[in-house]
C-alpha cells in the first residue's frame, strides 16, 4: 500500500478518515486534514450514538458523515485514507483503497513523516500510558512545553506543526508497525517491558515482538534508547544509538548509564550518582511497586529531553496519576476501592494482585473481548490469594476465566449482569471495618459489553462512588 509522504499536497485532495471512534485519533485526524485544504469525510461503524463527543468537537465544519458502515466508493475516490492502527492493513475497504492507488496511512505514520525535531516515544505491554504521562509531567515541572499524545487518545496530529511542543508519544505495537513502514523511530525510545498480548491480532510471539523492535530498528547512533538492564531479551537488542538503562531491582556496575533504585533512593548515574528522592518519601500513589517500576525509565526519558535532574522530584512528588491505571479510587470505611481497568492481560492482573500485600481482596474481573492469552497462571493467583472474583454474565472474558476457575469454590465466584451489581456484590464481600480492597482489573479488552476499558472504568467509578461519597459524610 502506498504511504502518505511529507510533500504530498492534500490541498483540494480527497481524505476518508477510517474511524472516528470515541476518543481523539480520528477527531485529530480530521482536524490535520482540513487546516491542509483538504475535503474530508469521515466514516465509522458505529452511529451516532456512541460517537456524540467526537461529533460534537467538529460540529459546523465543512465534514461529510457517513456512520454506521462504510461505502467502497468512498476508499476507492479517496486520495488519503488515514485509518485508525487498529484496523488491519488487509481490511478490504483498505485494499480496495489501495487498489485505486490511494494512499493509506495512520496518524502515527503521518506524524513521524513530518516531525524531524526530536520526541520521545515510549513502548511495552504494560505501562505505556503511565510512564508516557509522567515523563511529559516532568518536563513541564522542569520548565518544558510538552504533551502526553499518542495510543493515550490524544493525536499527535493536533501539535504535528508546533515546533515549541516537545512530543511524548505512547506507542502500541500496531502504532509502531507503522512508523516501521516509514522506517522511523523516535529520538529517544523507551521499551518498559515485553510479555502476551494481543495474540488474537499477531499469528506468535516473534511477530508481535518485531513490532515492537521498530521503537529503535531505525535509530541513529547520535539516538537514545531506554531498555530494562534486568531483561536481557529487551537489554541486548541490536542497534547504534545510545543506552540508558533502568532498574527498582539491582544496580547495575558503575559506569552503567540511567536510573535506579539503591539503598532506599531514586538515582541518576551520568556516571557518578546524583541521589533525586528517598523512595520513602513518595506519595503513596506513586509508591506501590506497579507504579514504582515505571518511575526510573521515566527518568531516563525526562533527563535524555533536557530535564534538570535536581528539578525530578519535584516532578514525580506533583505527579497526579492517570484514570484506570491502578488508580485509587477512595476508600469506604477501611475498603480501598482500585480502578485498574486499563489491566487488560492476565499477566497484568497478576501484577495488580501481587501489589496488595494485606486484606482481603476482592477481583472484578472479565467484562470484555479476551486476546487468546493463556489465563491459568492469573487462575492459580485467584485461588490462592483473591477472597472473591466476581465477573460477568455474558462476555468472552469472563467465560474463558471461569472455565480456567473450573472446581474453584463456588462461595467464592459470583456472577454480575453489569457493573453496578458487581459493585454492590463486591462491597457487601468485604467488611469496611476491616483493611480490604475492591479491585477492577479485567484481564481483557472492554467491548464488547463495554463500548472499551474507559467507559467499563468511568461505570465502576460511577458505581463505587456513592460508597465513597457515605464514607465522607
Amino acid at each position: 500500500m502506498r504511504l502518505w509522504r511529507s510533500s504530498d499536497d492534500l490541498q483540494d485532495k480527497s481524505v476518508l478518515i477510517m474511524g472516528l471512534g470515541t476518543k481523539d485519533g480520528g477527531v485529530g485526524a480530521a482536524l490535520f486534514a482540513l487546516a491542509r485544504g483538504a475535503r474530508v469525510t469521515v466514516t465509522d461503524l458505529l452511529d451516532e450514538s456512541v460517537l456524540g463527543d467526537s461529533l460534537a468537537e467538529l460540529a459546523d465544519m465543512d465534514i461529510r458523515f457517513v456512520l454506521g458502515g462504510h461505502s467502497i466508493e468512498d476508499f476507492i475516490k479517496a486520495d488519503l485514507v488515514i485509518r485508525n492502527p487498529g484496523i488491519k492493513r488487509s481490511n478490504r475497504f483498505l485494499v480496495a483503497a489501495s487498489d485505486s492507488d490511494s494512499a493509506v496511512d495512520s496518524p502515527t505514520g503521518i506524524f513521524c513523516e513530518i516531525v524531524d525535531r526530536p520526541w520521545v516515544g515510549i513502548t511495552g505491554t504494560k505501562g505505556k500510558s503511565f510512564t508516557t504521562h509522567l515523563v511529559s509531567h516532568i518536563l513541564r515541572f522542569s520548565g518544558v512545553k510538552t504533551i502526553a499524545a499518542g495510543n493515550n487518545c490524544v493525536s499527535p496530529l493536533r501539535f504535528v506543526d508546533d515546533d515549541s511542543i516537545y512530543p511524548i508519544l505512547e506507542l502500541s505495537s500496531w502504532q509502531l508497525s507503522e512508523m516501521n513502514l516509514h522506517r522511523k523511530s523516535p529520538h529517544i525510545g523507551c521499551w518498559l517491558n515485553f510479555f502476551a498480548d494481543h495474540m488474537n491480532w499477531y499469528s506468535s510471539m516473534e511477530e508481535y515482538r518485531f513490532d515492537k523492535e521498530s521503537i529503535a530498528r531505525h535509530q541513529s547512533p547520535g539516538d537514545i534508547i531506554v531498555l530494562p538492564v534486568d531483561d536481557p531479551a529487551l537489554s541486548e537488542i541490536p542497534g547504534s544509538s545510545e543506552r540508558y538503562y533502568f532498574s527498582s531491582n539491582h544496580v547495575p556496575p558503575d559506569g552503567t548509564k540511567g536510573s535506579f533504585l539503591e539503598d532506599g533512593w531514586l538515582t541518576w548515574r551520568d556516571p557518578g550518582v546524583v541521589r533525586l528522592t528517598r523512595v520513602d518519601t513518595l506519595p503513596d500513589h506513586m509508591a506501590v511497586p506497579v507504579h514504582l517500576d515505571l518511575i526510573t525509565p521515566a527518568v531516563c526519558c525526562a533527563v535524555a529531553a533536557g530535564a534538570d535532574p535536581l528539578r525530578i522530584a519535584g516532578g514525580i512528588a506533583t505527579f497526579p496519576g492517570i484514570p484506570h491505571r491502578y488508580q485509587f479510587a477512595g476508600r469506604y470505611g477501611k475498603i480501598r476501592i482500585i480502578n485498574d481497568s486499563a489491566a487488560t492481560t492476565p499477566d497484568s492482573v497478576i501484577k495488580a494482585i501481587m501489589n496488595l500485600d494485606s486484606g482481603k481482596i476482592v477481583l472484578i474481573a472479565g467484562g470484555g473481548g479476551h486476546k487468546n492469552l493463556d489465563y491459568g497462571p492469573l487462575a492459580s493467583l485467584i485461588r490462592a490469594r483473591v477472597h472473591r472474583i466476581i465477573l460477568f454474565s455474558d462476555d468472552p472474558a469472563s467465560a474463558r476465566l471461569r472455565n480456567a476457575l473450573k472446581g474453584m469454590n463456588e462461595n467464592r465466584l459470583s456472577l454480575a449482569g453489569d457493573m453496578n451489581e458487581a459493585v454492590n456484590i463486591g462491597i457487601s464481600c468485604l467488611d469496611p471495618n476491616e483493611e480490604g480492597t475492591l479491585l477492577l482489573s479485567p484481564g481483557c479488552s472492554g467491548a464488547p459489553l463495554f463500548v472499551d476499558l474507559f467507559e467499563r472504568g468511568d461505570q465502576f467509578i460511577s458505581c463505587t462512588g456513592a460508597y465513597a461519597a457515605s464514607e465522607e459524610s
